[in-house]
């Protein structure tokens, strides 16, 4: 009971970081992921870097199916590129007999038939034989969490002695290193009676050291978290609740990786939201700064969507959509707090459309490969989204690497080596712009009221010193930039009036009876300015001078953002869908991942030949 009345302490505490918005910090940039290429058993050239990210996780029926079925399986699995399976551990069967007995031969079967393909093999530990299982356990379930938490240790370091670093058989030595600590243990459906993350800790504080007792080089994870509400009979819990859960009952150190499953359909993953469970991987990885764990990886251990006539299937084209934007979002967005990501599952499990739990596969029962299948060898081969999707209202470049993204209650959140400075804290939903000094060491904030929240190098000097308008409780405040030369601030409000100070130019683009002023940009010299409208118009005054067609929606409030290329010679519109709309030399967009049917989209930023969009 303690445990519960301090993890609700201490979910209150990291409430508005994790699920509004990112701490604040560095995060470090990503491999580069387009520098080699293998070649795998299937003889299939891959993106090394997106491929040993990427894994398959067939479901438990590849232990007990026929060896023919078992290779037809693996060779697919090997077909699309993937560098990993996931496969049970099965517990019941391995010491069906009693806590004396072990019975690997199963399990020995699907290891050495992965790794003889060039698959290395990720382990779940589950689930519970009849003798370790509680009293109130349902008849028949295997899913209960054993009684006895030194019971499911022991089995843990006896399989990792068997398939570990240490192992005595050289058939086996080295051919899994990473463990998983049981499966969704926050769904009641595999943590019966009801999940308890007080018992689950228990479980790793037993489980850990005895895996590392048997092999030191082993990754432990724990087990990864379904998409689940939080139930206030405490039968299932969020993601973000179960992991914060851990943390206050003493999880902390017994783990080295964070297991999640981010599944997300019939919504498409890149809907960037709180409760989306992608979109959750980085509420986790707040969850995990918050309580000093922020080195640490997420592992998306399962991922995946459904075909067939059920309500939340997909078609077939959009399920080949949905790799496509989880492997973007994932190794864009999420790729510096990261591990592997892993579909579920490579085969349906039945015939039955009406059943989406039967159609999660890429292949059909028959092995006929879906649309799905064929996107994710490309992805593997190195295919990806031009435009990164983010959880923020404003995203921008930093000139000296990396860029930032700014959430509505005021975090800033530096990605891919730009450097964090701080961040206004509001109660409210009322940041509304962000602009990063020239030498890149320092950003002001802007929030609805016209208030400068200064951070960096944006402390001193003229910016430093600088006082624009200011209108008490009178949300009109829209965008904020400084000046080319660091000397000067303008903040743009509602209907399109620019507030200066230092050298900014005192310009005027356009001026409008009602608020329909958006966003601004300076041309590269300071002394001209880009305004946006509302309805895409742009309007220009100094210097900035337009180039090619620009996007407009007459008398349809849609257009977001506008940022303008290095060289002045073109600029990139969003609308609040998400659609990315170049001009002149602004890079072609693609297709955009993003693209969806709400309004709720804010920012764009250039980041080389791709774009971040922040909703």
């Amino acid at each position: 009971m303690a445990g519960r009345i301090r993890s609700r302490i201490a979910l209150a505490a990291v409430a508005a970081a994790v699920l509004l918005g990112p701490l604040a910090g560095a995060s470090p940039s990503p491999a580069d992921n387009a520098a080699t290429t293998r070649v795998t058993s299937a003889g299939r050239p891959v993106n090394t870097w997106v491929s040993e990210r990427a894994g398959i996780t067939p479901g438990s029926q590849i232990l007990w199916e026929s060896d023919a079925d078992l290779a037809h399986d693996l060779d697919a699995i090997a077909g699309t590129g993937v560098s990993s399976i996931t496969i049970d551990v099965d517990w019941p069967s391995i010491q069906q007999h009693g806590p004396g007995t072990f019975w690997w031969d199963a399990t020995d079967r699907v290891v050495q038939a992965a790794t003889s393909r060039g698959l290395t093999v990720d382990a779940t530990l589950a689930y519970s034989p009849t003798w370790a299982r509680p009293a109130n356990c349902p008849t028949g379930s295997t899913h209960c969490l054993p009684v006895n938490v030194a019971d499911y240790a022991t089995f843990a370091q006896a399989a990792v002695m068997r398939y570990g670093a240490s192992s005595t058989d050289p058939a086996l030595r080295g051919s899994i290193e990473t463990w998983s600590i049981w499966n969704e243990p926050n769904n009641p459906a595999f943590a019966q009676p009801k999940p308890d993350p007080q018992h689950y800790t228990d479980m790793l504080r037993a489980a850990y050291p005895a895996i590392k007792d048997a092999d030191p080089t082993a990754t432990v994870i724990t087990g990864g978290t379904a998409p689940e509400p939080n139930a206030r009979d405490g039968s299932s819990y969020s993601p973000v609740t179960w992991l914060t859960d851990l943390y206050t009952d003493g999880a902390k150190g017994y783990f080295d990786a964070v297991g999640h499953h981010p599944y997300m359909f019939p919504v498409n993953p890149l809907d960037a939201q709180p409760w989306n469970a992608f979109t959750q991987t980085l509420s986790l990885h707040n969850v995990m700064a918050w309580f000093g764990d922020a080195e640490k990886k997420i592992w998306g251990t399962e991922v995946g969507a459904p075909t067939g006539d059920a309500k939340n299937a997909l078609s077939p084209s959009n399920q080949a959509k949905w790799v496509f934007d989880y492997y973007t979002g994932w190794n864009s967005t999420f790729a510096s707090f990261t591990g592997q990501l892993s579909y579920f599952q490579l085969r349906d499990s039945g015939t039955n459309p009406a059943s989406w739990e039967q159609n999660m596969g890429l292949v059909t029962t028959n092995w006929a490969p879906k649309p799905a299948y064929g996107e994710l060898q490309a992805v593997m081969e190195g295919a990806g989204a031009p435009i990164n999707v983010l959880v923020g209202r404003r995203v921008v470049d930093s000139p000296t690497g990396g860029y930032y993204v700014l959430q509505g209650n005021g975090t800033v959140t530096a990605f891919d080596g730009a450097t964090g400075y701080g961040s206004p804290r509001f109660a409210s939903d009322i940041a509304r712009g962000l602009a990063v000094m020239p030498d890149g060491k320092g950003y002001v904030v802007l929030d609805g009221y016209g208030g400068l929240h200064k951070f960096g190098s944006a402390t001193s000097g003229t910016v430093g010193q600088a006082q624009v308008a200011y209108w008490r409780g009178w949300d009109i405040a829209r965008d904020v930039a400084i000046t080319p030369s660091g000397n000067g601030i303008s903040v743009l409000d509602a209907y399109g009036g620019f507030h200066v100070a230092g050298d900014a130019p005192r310009l005027f683009a356009g001026y409008w009876r009602f608020k329909i002023a958006r966003a601004f940009a300076y041309s590269p010299s300071g002394d001209g300015v880009y305004l946006l409208d509302g309805f895409g118009g742009i309007h220009t005054a100094g210097d900035a001078v337009l180039v090619g067609r620009s996007p407009y929606w007459g008398a349809w409030d849609i257009a977001r953002d506008i940022t303008l290329t290095p060289s002045g010679r073109g600029y990139t519109v969003l609308d609040g869908f998400g659609g990315v709309h170049p001009v002149g030399d602004a890079p072609p967009s693609g297709w955009n991942p993003a693209y969806g049917p709400h309004d709720r989209a804010d920012g764009v930023a250039q980041l080389g030949t791709n774009y971040a969009v922040a909703f």
